[in-house]
C-alpha cells in the first residue's frame, strides 16, 4: 500500500495515530470573568502575558480549592 493510500485510503491506523494526538490536549473551560481581567490588565502586551496573567488569576482563586 503506498503512501497516498495510507494517508487516505482504506487503512485507518495512520490516521487514528494522527488524530488521537489532538484529542489527548483536552483543555478545562474557560471562567469568563477571570479571562476578562486578565485582558484588561494584559491584553495591550501580548496574548502570552494574557494568559499568563489569566493562570495566576485560576491559581489564586482556586488555590483553597487543593487538599
Amino acid at each position: 500500500m503506498g503512501w497516498f493510500d495510507r494517508l487516505f485510503g482504506t487503512a485507518s491506523a495512520p490516521a487514528t495515530r494522527l488524530f488521537a494526538r489532538f484529542g489527548r490536549k483536552s483543555r478545562a473551560p474557560t471562567d469568563p470573568d477571570l479571562l476578562k481581567i486578565a485582558k484588561d490588565r494584559k491584553g495591550h502586551i501580548s496574548r502570552k502575558a494574557m494568559r499568563e496573567e489569566y493562570n495566576r488569576l485560576l491559581l489564586e482563586k482556586y488555590a483553597h480549592d487543593k487538599s
